[in-house]
């Protein structure tokens, strides 16, 4: 019995799925970016701060615990504003619909995604370079979904059973020709 399953058709199935499901991967998350009327506005100064791997969360004086992702801040101009805005206020814009609480136990309650920082009213980075950002790091989901999904495509063809038959997949005839 051959225990290698990933080289069998059910490995070639299994390629073609993960492909489908990263491309509808890359579809919600494009999907879930804001516009820019959907977003809400916060001002304060940083009281409470702390980094992760890959976000900085943190609450302003306001009350309003909010994380910014390094996903959409890929110059870390943002991210360096907020360490800095304990010395002066800062106003950001958040969208209160995407909002999740930390299970490693940095603060209770829901933090809300930040996709814009300002320093007295000037934009750190727009919504359009947040968006980009976060596009770019999208397309690699869709870039791997499509590459699986071909890979799959291609195996679950290879391994088919007309595949390997004789004659490039005809029945055999019973008369010679």
């Amino acid at each position: 019995m051959r225990t290698d399953w990933l080289a069998d058709e059910r490995g070639a199935y299994f390629f073609l799925w993960l492909g489908i499901g990263l491309i509808a991967l890359f579809g919600v998350l494009e999907y879930r970016l804001p516009a820019a009327a959907q977003l809400e506005t916060a001002r304060g100064r940083v009281v409470w701060q702390q980094e992760t791997r890959g976000a900085l969360y943190f609450r302003l004086s306001d009350r309003q615990q909010l994380v910014l992702y390094a996903k959409g801040d890929s110059d870390g101009r943002q991210r360096q504003t907020i360490r800095d805005a304990d010395m002066y206020p800062v106003s950001v814009q958040f969208l209160r619909a995407q909002s999740t609480t930390t299970a490693i136990g940095l603060a209770p309650g829901a933090f809300y995604t930040v996709y814009g920082v300002a320093v007295g009213g000037k934009p750190v980075a727009s919504l359009e370079q947040v968006r980009g950002a976060y596009r770019r790091d999208n397309l690699v989901a869709l870039a791997m979904g499509v590459a699986a999904a071909l890979a799959g495509l291609w195996r679950v063809r290879a391994l088919s059973p007309g595949r390997r038959r004789a004659g490039g997949g005809r029945t055999a005839s019973r008369r010679s020709r």
